[in-house]
């Protein structure tokens, strides 16, 4: 597992060290891949290896491509928004920050738009599968 993640070392730091994917990858619905990878980046303590909660990292990645329930109940919910059926397919994503702290504390940030909030870039916060808060950019 380790060999699927490159450590930027102009990133990382004494509390956490930053890695980006060598492989494509999906979240939400959209595949990020190549030159794009570099705005994919994983925060690990420092005080936990890569290869300790390399399963933890893998089911994280794979919840956020099927987090559609979470994120649409959330947005109708607290942004009084509806949604068309393909809403969830259609999000495009920018730039993604998941940190883990350990096994049992980890999240990410993630800014996207979609065709709802036209002219906005939504920044989500989860707390492992639980979302925080959006805000609104724009």
């Amino acid at each position: 597992m380790q060999s699927d993640f490159i450590e930027l070392l102009e990133e990382s730091d004494e509390r956490y060290k930053c890695y980006v994917l060598k492989n494509t990858v999906q979240i939400f619905k959209q595949s990020i891949k190549d030159e794009d990878l570099n705005d994919v980046r994983i925060y690990i303590s420092t005080t936990i290896q890569l290869d300790a909660i390399a399963d933890v990292i893998d089911s994280y990645l794979h919840w956020l491509t099927e987090c559609e329930a979470v994120f649409r109940n959330y947005y109708e919910n607290e942004l009084r928004e509806k949604v068309h059926k393909d809403w969830f397919n259609e999000i495009e994503v920018y730039q993604v920050d998941i940190t883990f702290n350990s096994k049992e504390d980890y999240g990410a940030t993630i800014a996207c738009g979609d065709n709802v909030l036209q002219g906005h870039i939504m920044i989500i916060d989860f707390d492992r599968e639980h979302i925080q808060a959006i805000h609104l950019n724009g």
